[in-house]
């Protein structure tokens, strides 16, 4: 049973061509957060894909709930409860507001949200941490962020500032925004 429990949640998400599961009521529970929440759409799908690969049951070794793999220390932070984190829409909504939050205070800086979000707060411009998972974490998700926003039909990603020492010190590259 832990064994069909762990291939489960750490199944791969579906490929970007077939439709994701849950996908109609994710894609309502982000466009619910927009007007109060500032965050692109595409990138919200992202963390989730690669967060939990739209398992809305999802646990972390860490403890982390939910389509957002949200910390349960966080949730009164992020004005839900506990038990809110394994509601899907609850869950988007306080992992939402976490990415606002970040974007704000690393002032559109996408690679320290991401560093932020999975691992820990740094100095805005901070290099990427060179071990564990994080910089893989980091690729994957703008990664997904892009096929989002190409299969939305943005002719480019959104920016981030191209003098974060984390672009410098891992090769990731993002495209100027267009004019």
């Amino acid at each position: 049973m832990l064994l069909l429990l762990t291939l489960v949640l750490s199944a791969a998400p579906p490929p970007f061509d077939t439709p994701t599961p849950f996908e109609r009521e994710i894609d309502a529970a982000v466009a619910a957060t927009v007007p109060t929440y500032p965050v692109p759409r595409e990138l919200v799908k992202a963390v989730i894909r690669r967060e939990s690969a739209f398992n809305p049951k999802a646990r972390s070794k860490a403890g982390a709930l939910g389509l957002m793999q949200v910390m349960p220390f966080n949730a009164p932070l992020l004005g839900v409860t506990v038990e809110d984190l394994v509601d899907p829409a609850r869950n988007i909504l306080a992992g939402t507001r976490l990415l606002a939050v970040l974007l704000r205070h690393y002032q559109g800086d996408v690679i320290s949200v991401l560093v932020a979000y999975n691992a820990r707060p740094r100095e805005l411009g901070a290099p990427l941490p060179d071990n564990g998972e994080t910089p893989e974490y980091v690729r994957s998700v703008l990664g997904f962020f892009y096929a989002y926003r190409a299969a939305a039909g943005m002719k480019h990603p959104v920016a981030a500032p191209q003098t974060s020492a984390a672009v410098r010190s891992t090769g990731i590259r993002t495209p100027p925004p267009t004019r």
